[in-house]
């Protein structure tokens, strides 16, 4: 059973300081430079959101972890597309604005749970969480509406420059302390 309360042991407090300084790196960097990526398309939302669920999946294998989190998080956004698509659609065969929102809410997590266990890169809790958040108010559908390819590489960049790097500093830290400690 787990504790409520556990201490980190010596070992494992220099990994996680490496993966949190890179991490605070890559996301000042990103919010110093917020304006002109915006500018260009590309929102620190994808980055951020791609960032903090591979590391709440917490899977020891990086490759799956990478693989399912980029796959969700562009099933995700191209689900909240097909919404806003699929609800203007529904609003012109008479629908009201709610009832094509529920209808087409309905089909993405029908097909979330159960294609779940057909196509589980794809079809999993990171889709859910990007979907989620991308319809959660105007100005997020708006910008997901006007510029899909920036949000397709926040998500991008969020795994291949956050967590691939985060995954290489911890890996090189254990490597110094391995050395250190032989």
């Amino acid at each position: 059973m787990m504790k409520f309360c556990q201490k980190m042991d010596r070992k494992t407090f220099p990994l996680v300081l490496s993966a949190f300084v890179w991490i605070l790196i890559c996301n000042v960097i990103v919010q110093v430079f917020r304006a002109p990526f915006e500018s260009i398309g590309l929102y620190g939302w994808t980055i951020f959101l791609a960032n903090v669920l591979f590391f709440i999946k917490n899977n020891p294998d990086h490759k799956e972890a990478l693989l399912e989190n980029f796959l969700g998080g562009i099933f995700g956004l191209l689900g909240a597309l097909g919404l806003m698509h699929m609800n203007g659609f529904l609003e012109g065969l008479g629908f009201s604005e709610l009832g094509a929102t529920i209808v087409s809410i309905a089909i993405f997590l029908f097909l979330t749970i159960a294609l779940h266990p057909m196509l589980p890169y794809v079809f999993n809790n990171n889709a859910l969480c990007f979907f989620l958040v991308a319809l959660i108010n105007s100005g997020t559908q708006t910008a997901l509406y006007t510029q899909p390819f920036g949000h397709f590489i926040g998500v991008l960049i969020g795994n291949g420059i956050v967590n691939v790097g985060t995954v290489m500093v911890v890996e090189f830290v254990a490597k110094k302390m391995a050395k250190k400690n032989s």
